[in-house]
């Protein structure tokens, strides 16, 4: 059985959609691949579409009505409302039983076939936990740390999801006012599959922030899945574990639209943040000790992978 990953995306987020799908098919046998189309420019869905061809799997994509999440919140910067696509996917797609779920910010670097034979039983998705969550975010749900999963990447069950309206039950969270959630689906979808979810291995959903990782010993050693969270986006501007997206990127360089110059303003916050944690190790305080460890240990992860990447990309 193929393995149907499923991303989706505005204009925003393109060399995203790109990569992911790239990288998960150089890894991946027998993939396919669905893009949900949140107002994709023309000349980018010809890239979309031209990527299929390249890559020898199928790549589809589905048109969205941009109005179909305009009554819902957004309230973190970093997104926007294609964040809502995934509750879209049991109703578009009513012949599937399982789809692999995946965020744009993401590149893949081992095989992900074993999640398409994953026994999910009465789960209703699989997912990583969040290695570091929102501690008033879960107060405010009264869900503890090891329990609350990151939305980026879900093995959805899909038959599940339609016989128990999970999507439903996610928007109605979503639009009660007198329950905001900061992470918005991602904890609606926390508090909706609460006691129905699979935990999986950290290795299919690792952060490319270090500051997610507490120590070395947090930061999974051979990772399938890169996450470029928050403000880390590899098209944007150098970040963590961005050279990994970059030599992807290059196997389909013809493919890629132009790409953002890093702005100064993302430069200079970056280069302050280095200077408080190399401060605060100078002055002996631990945190920054192991955050310089484990600053050490994704460069050294950086440069493996990177070198890893196969040449020339092909579907298999």
């Amino acid at each position: 059985m193929s393995l149907h990953l499923v991303t989706g995306s505005d204009d925003n987020y393109l060399p995203g959609v790109l990569v992911l799908i790239a990288s998960a098919a150089a890894h991946t046998p027998g993939l396919r691949a669905t893009v949900l189309d949140n107002g994709i420019s023309a000349a980018n869905r010809a890239r979309i579409d031209a990527l299929g061809t390249r890559l020898g799997i199928p790549v589809r994509r589905i048109e969205i009505d941009g109005d179909d999440f305009a009554d819902l919140p957004v309230t973190r910067g970093h997104l926007t409302r294609s964040t809502y696509l995934r509750l879209l996917i049991p109703a578009l797609m009513p012949d599937e039983d399982r789809v692999l779920y995946m965020d744009c910010d993401m590149v893949v670097t081992d095989d992900l076939s074993p999640l398409g034979r994953l026994p999910l039983d009465d789960a209703l998705l699989a997912a990583v936990p969040c290695p570091s969550p929102s501690a008033p975010e879960l107060a405010d749900m009264g869900m503890p740390r090891g329990e609350y999963v990151n939305a980026g990447l879900l093995v959805m069950n899909l038959p599940a999801w339609r016989a128990e309206g999970l999507a439903d039950r996610c928007r109605a969270l979503l639009s009660d006012p007198s329950r905001p959630l900061r992470s918005e689906d991602q904890s609606a979808l926390n508090l909706a599959a609460r006691g129905r979810v699979l935990p999986l291995p950290a290795r299919f959903n690792t952060y490319a922030d270090p500051a997610a990782h507490g120590t070395v010993a947090d930061l999974p050693r051979d990772p399938a899945v890169i996450h470029y969270v928050v403000g880390l986006k590899p098209w944007a501007g150098r970040v963590p574990l961005g050279r990994v997206w970059e030599s992807y990127a290059a196997t389909i360089a013809d493919l890629m639209p132009p790409l953002d110059k890093e702005r100064w303003k993302r430069r200079l916050s970056g280069w302050n943040t280095r200077r408080k944690v190399i401060l605060g190790a100078m002055l002996g305080r631990p945190k920054y000790r192991a955050r310089l460890q484990v600053e050490r240990a994704i460069r050294d992860m950086e440069h493996r992978l990177a070198a890893g990447v196969p040449q020339p990309l092909s579907g298999r």
